[in-house]
């Protein structure tokens, strides 16, 4: 669902903001290509994308590979994050931790389909490099049924119970 989440053509696909002017990189990647948000302490780089497709009830499941660019700024507190449907997933990353895999449950609910994925938040200066960024649907059928599905359901089955009586 998400367009370029392996950044393999750089960051087309991706609208940026706050970043420092280097936000994509051809050689650091998981492999390959990577995208880089940092910036000057302040500020909180981001990157988002619209996803089309995602239907109101069902559960879907972000993954994100990241690391450390620099480093650096290591404060312990959830400075990496990314955000979809009014819903915020915030996450540590260590300085010097090899590529983790960070995966987080949502249900959509139709409230908003922009994605976001974001360094040095919460007041941290914690830079982040992110690569294999994906949502997936869990479950089949795992949409909440309508109301009027949820009617016919019934009748269906109280009509069958009539004619398991009837016999």
């Amino acid at each position: 669902m998400v367009i370029n989440g392996g950044f393999n053509n750089n960051c087309a696909g991706w609208t940026l903001d706050q970043t420092d002017g280097f936000p994509c990189s051809s050689i650091e990647g998981n492999p390959d290509y990577a995208l880089i948000l940092n910036n000057s302490p302040g500020p909180v780089p981001q990157a988002s994308q619209t996803i089309a497709g995602l239907q109101i009830g069902q559960l879907y499941q972000i993954t994100i590979d990241a690391k450390s660019h620099y480093n650096c700024c290591d404060f312990g507190s959830p400075g990496a994050g990314v955000g979809i449907d009014g819903q915020q997933f915030d996450f540590v990353i260590l300085n010097s931790q090899p590529w983790t895999t960070y995966t987080f449950d949502f249900t959509y609910s139709g409230t908003n389909n922009l994605l976001v994925i974001s360094a040095q938040r919460n007041g941290s200066d914690a830079d982040g490099e992110f690569d294999n960024v994906d949502i997936i649907p869990l479950g089949e059928g795992s949409a909440v049924p309508e109301p009027a599905t949820l009617g016919i359901l019934g009748a269906a089955l109280a009509g069958l119970g009539l004619i398991r009586r009837r016999r």
